[in-house]
């Protein structure tokens, strides 16, 4: 028996698992991300990592598959986010760790293989879905007909950064201060919390003063999840990313009855949490290097 390895690299931290032919996962790890030190550094870790999985799981390393913070070519592996990734851009993660492990490479955005993870754990999922990812940044996948969303050229298109209808400052890098990932992310839902009232994102929402917070968060993640149902009808919203509990917790049920109370024309779809929860990512991935070619 043989594994495939998934790499979920986000912002802040990659995720790893390893998993069998029988769809069990045989080990896991975590390490911080780093990328500012530069692709060798990321590169050690990441090698260190595989061999630990690999060592732990006792089976031969069959593939490694690698959901990335976008942009990302998933034809090429070129990773060009230098906003998230600084350290990285430039460079094909998947051709560089296939010279140094040996065996076959495959990337892809890190909200599609997340998306294809959760997909996994649902037998009878719906034709039209998508996929929202909330952590150091916001990260979008779409399936329609079964089949994920691409744009010519295939770099996955940046979703995240959609105009919605909250504005916030400072300014987002895409140069928006009402794009999707800087009301909705969970640096700019912490770092906005702090400047209304020095505290946690979690403490504001528990006191009457975090009420206009929480209501320009449901409005946001309305506005998005309305954007994509309209234009894809997507039929389920799976949530999920670093902040997933968070959005449990506080926002996705006020954010299901204000989407139940609009006009049909904006589709019903279904919010939920995604049930793979934080191993989605590396899931994915891991099913992509099984499959021996990127996510089409």
């Amino acid at each position: 028996m043989s594994i495939t390895i998934g790499l979920d690299i986000g912002g802040t931290s990659v995720h790893a698992l390893a998993l069998d032919t029988n769809n069990t996962i045989t080990a896991r790890a975590n390490y911080p991300t780093n990328s500012a030190q530069g692709i060798e550094v990321f590169l050690d870790a990441t090698q260190q990592c595989i061999n630990t999985l690999e060592a732990e799981s006792g089976k031969d390393l069959q593939a490694i598959g690698i959901g990335c913070t976008g942009p990302v070519d998933y034809q090429s592996g070129i990773i060009a986010n230098p906003y998230t990734l600084p350290g990285l851009e430039g460079h094909s993660i998947s051709a560089l760790l296939a010279e140094r492990i040996r065996v076959p490479t495959f990337i892809d955005n890190d909200a599609n293989t997340a998306h294809l993870g959760e997909i996994h754990t649902h037998p009878n999922a719906p034709s039209n879905t998508v996929l929202l990812t909330f952590g150091t940044g916001v990260g979008v996948s779409v399936r329609v007909d079964g089949e994920l969303f691409r744009t010519p050229g295939g770099v996955h298109p940046e979703m995240g950064h959609i105009p919605i209808s909250i504005h916030h400052n400072p300014p987002c890098y895409c140069g928006r201060t009402n794009c999707a990932e800087n009301i909705l992310s969970g640096n700019a839902i912490n770092k906005y919390a702090k400047h209304l009232a020095d505290t946690t994102a979690e403490h504001l929402l528990t006191t009457q003063d975090g009420r206009p917070f929480e209501e320009d968060l449901v409005i946001a993640l309305t506005d998005v999840i309305v954007t994509f149902t309209t234009i894809f009808h997507a039929q389920t919203v799976f949530i999920g990313g670093g902040m997933q509990d968070f959005f449990e917790h506080h926002l996705i049920e006020k954010t299901q009855r204000r989407l139940n109370s609009l006009l049909p024309i904006y589709g019903k779809a279904t919010i939920e949490g995604c049930r793979a929860k934080e191993n989605a990512g590396a899931l994915g991935a891991a099913l992509l290097a099984r499959r021996g070619r990127s996510i089409t």
